[in-house]
């Protein structure tokens, strides 16, 4: 659920004297000091005393804000913007190079012979597609490994039978050879095993926590974490679901179903920009990514008809500059220009602005960061920080809570 004033505890008295909930905000942000550089005095080069120049302010390296967050978050808008801009492109040069292979293959048992040369036109075409995997999709998914390991099984067995002479033992393998690159080149695995739009892969595991959920006993050693459900949205119009669970999920992420007229990914999706137009900063930026957390159950407690929007769910908006100092100019004119701020609340390790501003006439309370080339903002609210109540559960199995 997203949260709302009516997730307060019932008889909470607000003594608000004005209305919030129509029209303009009659919230007034405070204003935010600016510090104001001090001219140095010139010197004269031709006068200049050493002194003069122990003086002279020295050039210093940008300091990267939370760099260790920084990194993971590298990882996590990296893998996401690869789906977005080059998943397409990557996927069609690893399906045309497992054509290729496919067609030697086939040559091969077409042939009235077979040879040592017969084999290593074999192997160099399948090891062209085992490179092509790797390079294309090797540090996305696991299947470059898992394609050696089958291909060099089956090519092995091909040797061993072409020794002995066995022509009939060398055109069962062959084709045994044929059937698993068609089956690892086809649609249904593309969709299902090396999907970009349900990824059980490096992406889900850059978002998980990954820690061990205890049970009562305290004997968690055995135990694995919960599953996490995550889903994604890039500037460049990609939509899609980070899930490492059993359950296929029907509904297309972030309104990508165009032919439903009750379209419920596409409101969540325009709940996103409500939430965190006021704290959009464009200047400098090379693209963004909204991220929505959901606090699903162990597989399980889940039902078969498996719906994302059944469960608690909060969002993450995470924008990438041209570096380090184009996003901390970002912070700067958010916190010139609307967005007010409150102390710090901490996730994990680190320590987020606890910031407020005006998004579509409500008053909306979220937490700020800049990690690196990067400014996140999360958990956007109508309710205030301190009256949330279990409002963490979506963010718990999310990657910011690591030590």
């Amino acid at each position: 659920m997203d949260w709302t004033r009516r997730a307060l505890l019932a008889g909470t008295a607000l003594g608000f004297s004005g209305c919030l909930s129509a029209g303009r905000s009659n919230v007034t942000y405070p204003e935010t000091a600016t510090e104001t550089a001090v001219d140095e005095p010139l010197v004269d080069a031709e006068t200049a005393t050493p002194d003069d120049e122990e003086r002279k302010p020295q050039r210093t390296e940008t300091t990267v804000p939370n760099p260790q967050l920084a990194t993971e978050v590298e990882q996590v808008y990296g893998e996401i913007e690869w789906f977005a801009t080059d998943y397409d492109a990557s996927i069609e040069t690893y399906r045309r190079t497992l054509g290729h292979a496919m067609a030697t293959v086939q040559r091969v048992r077409d042939a009235a012979e077979f040879d040592a040369s017969s084999l290593e036109l074999v192997r160099r075409a399948t090891d062209r597609a085992i490179a092509t995997a790797q390079v294309e999709l090797g540090g996305h998914f696991g299947i470059p490994g898992q394609m050696r390991d089958e291909i060099d099984a089956h090519v092995e067995t091909i040797r061993r039978f072409g020794s002995r002479g066995d022509l009939d033992r060398i055109d069962v393998e062959l084709e045994r050879l044929y059937d698993y690159l068609e089956g690892i080149r086809s649609d249904l695995f593309v969709r299902r095993v090396l999907s970009d739009r349900q990824i059980d892969a490096r992406l889900y595991r850059h978002l998980h926590d990954d820690t061990p959920d205890s049970t009562d006993d305290g004997d968690d050693e055995d135990d694995e974490a919960l599953p996490g459900l995550f889903e994604i949205y890039h500037s460049a119009e990609y939509a899609g679901y980070a899930y490492g669970g059993p359950r296929y999920i029907e509904r297309e992420p972030f309104g990508d179903d165009a032919g439903n007229d009750e379209n419920e990914g596409l409101e969540l999706l325009a709940r996103q920009r409500t939430h965190f137009d006021a704290v959009s900063e464009p200047a400098g930026r090379t693209g963004f990514a909204y991220l929505v957390s959901y606090a699903i159950p162990p597989a399980e407690s889940q039902p078969t008809d498996f719906d994302p929007l059944d469960y608690d769910h909060t969002s993450l908006f995470v924008q990438r500059y041209d570096d380090v100092t184009a996003a901390g100019d970002a912070v700067g004119t958010l916190f010139d220009t609307g967005v007010g701020r409150e102390g710090v609340y901490s996730f994990g390790r680190d320590r987020w602005h606890r910031v407020y501003y005006d998004a579509d006439g409500d008053v909306t309370y979220a937490f700020l960061i800049q990690a690196g080339p990067f400014v996140l903002v999360a958990a956007p609210s109508e309710v205030a920080w301190e009256e949330r109540v279990g409002w963490t559960d979506p963010l718990d199995r999310v990657w910011l809570w690591r030590p």
